[in-house]
């Protein structure tokens, strides 16, 4: 479909068009030939048509302009979502820096959608409200560095970075349910905590009255963030480009902190309550974590009545090894509690250092069973706050941009007893 633009300069070509022949008759003092009020008639025909178009294109952008925010997934409304992923963070940083410096650069796009963004949160940001949909990109290799200094060719081979090594993330993999979009605080989700009774009656006998009962899952926005710096001449020279390390680096840096908050958040200094800390079911086996002590985690999330959903294990890369490395029965079997990489007794294993567990501390393993569509990771509307501090004593005078980005979430279990979990298995 022609965009608005396009269908009012068509239209005004037309109309135009028909003003030409009707000067060209009245200056000639004379009606229209046969065939000029035919064009003539064409001409109208077509405008009525661009007319009828061009209304449908303002009513879809106006739609699209004052679209609510989305409550759940990532299905976006279309034309904002798509022109928010060419947002660029490194031309709002670069803005701060002084004209000499290289800090000329036009962000009309940037502050149009940052502006957009602050609208549809309804909040005030510090500095460029960068959109969710900036991070929703095709899978790439997360670049990463604790200094850009490499990132100068000289020569260099931008085609062969060395990314950071992070912790996998799980919590998705896994089947969590994400709310994203959310507006005002805080998000009251109802849930039943018991149901009414039946009951069995002798002939003419009366039943008592018996209520299900109700409480809400409270979500309130807990702020995450992150502080990094470049410096001036990767801003304008690096390769590959300085925009996608930027991007990834926040996006993955945030991700891994929410994904590890989501699993064993404590609830203190401002962290999110996470499953283990929820009120999860304590798996209770031996340290050395038998092959039947396994199966019970199942049948403890299944007489809970929630072994219905997205089911799956996270653990931490040494208790993998362990299952890995335990035979199921010493003396009758030579299978292993865990035969594959990926799977656990019948379900989907995906292993994070996110969890604790390293043989060199020594530091107990852990490991987590459960419905994961029970976990809900909630995201505020107004997606990143980014701000950039070229001023900053330390960073000022090394030449130095400082970025500081913040996001507001929340993680909160809907039912604990769908999780069961086991935090000091030797490894």
């Amino acid at each position: 479909m022609p965009k608005l633009h396009e269908l009012q300069e068509s239209r005004a070509a037309a109309v135009a068009e028909m003003r030409a022949l009707a000067d060209t008759a009245e200056t000639e003092k004379r009606d229209l030939t046969a065939d000029e009020d035919a064009k003539f008639s064409g001409l109208k025909s077509k405008i009525a048509d661009f007319d009828k178009k061009i209304a449908r294109a303002q009513t879809l952008a106006e739609a699209e302009r004052s679209a609510p925010a989305i409550v759940h997934g990532h299905i976006g409304d279309g034309q904002f979502e798509e022109r928010a992923r060419d947002f660029s963070v490194v031309k709002c940083i670069r803005s701060t820096l002084p004209t000499h410096e290289g800090g000329n650069v036009d962000i009309g796009f940037e502050r149009e959608i940052s502006t957009e963004v602050a609208r549809r949160s309804g909040k005030q940001f510090e500095g460029f409200a960068v959109p969710d949909q900036y991070f929703h990109v095709d899978k790439r290799t997360l670049l990463v560095g604790s200094t850009a200094a490499d990132l100068i060719p000289n020569p260099h081979r931008a085609d062969l970075f060395i990314d950071l090594l992070r912790s996998k993330l799980v919590c998705a993999r896994l089947g969590a349910t994400y709310l994203d979009g959310l507006v005002g605080t805080p998000i009251d989700i109802p849930r039943q905590t018991g149901s009414g009774t039946a009951q069995w009656l002798q002939e003419d006998g009366s039943l008592s009255e018996t209520d299900l009962t109700v409480d809400d899952v409270n979500l309130t926005p807990k702020t995450v963030g992150s502080v990094t710096s470049y410096s001036r001449r990767t801003m304008l020279n690096s390769s590959p480009s300085i925009e996608q390390i930027v991007r990834n680096d926040l996006a993955a840096t945030i991700a891994q902190a929410i994904d590890a908050q989501a699993m064993v958040g404590p609830g203190t200094g401002n962290t999110p309550i996470g499953i283990t800390a929820a009120g999860a079911t304590a798996g209770g086996g031996g340290v050395a974590l038998t092959y039947e002590e396994v199966l019970a985690y199942p049948s403890l999330v299944d007489a809970a009545n929630a072994l219905d959903g997205s089911l799956g294990w996270a653990m931490n890369p040494f208790v993998a090894k362990k299952l890995r490395s335990t035979l199921i029965a010493a003396s009758t079997d030579s299978r292993m509690i865990m035969e594959g990489p990926n799977a656990l007794a019948g379900y989907p294993a995906y292993t994070t250092t996110a969890l604790a567990g390293n043989p060199t501390g020594p530091v107990a393993g852990t490991i987590i069973f459960g419905n994961w569509a029970n976990l809900l990771i909630a995201s505020w509307a107004g997606g990143l706050d980014i701000l950039a501090n070229p001023f900053e004593s330390t960073a000022y005078l090394k030449g130095r941009i400082l970025i500081r980005a913040m996001k507001d979430v929340d993680v909160a279990v809907r039912h604990a007893t769908s999780f069961v979990f086991q935090s000091d298995i030797t490894v």
